[in-house]
């Protein structure tokens, strides 16, 4: 049971695999905001677009049972 606190406490600190978010865009370069890398699919606005309609979706699915979730591309 402590093991499973243990990692039930990291999934809600938002500890593992991945650094968060504030540190992830923490000095990212404004020149490389609106820049696709090569071979990527999107720019880190682009994603970052996502994450913010995706999060408004979530809530508003949650707060309204009538939410339709728009088309995401």
């Amino acid at each position: 049971m402590d093991d499973l606190r243990k990692h039930l406490v990291n999934l809600l600190n938002m500890e593992g695999a991945h650094i968060d978010f504030d540190d992830a865009v923490r000095d990212f370069p404004a020149e490389l905001r609106g820049a696709r890398p090569p071979g990527a699919p999107h720019t880190a606005w682009q994603l970052l677009e996502h994450m913010r309609l995706a999060q408004w979706d979530i809530l508003e699915f949650s707060r309204d049972a009538k939410h339709v979730s728009p088309d995401f591309p």
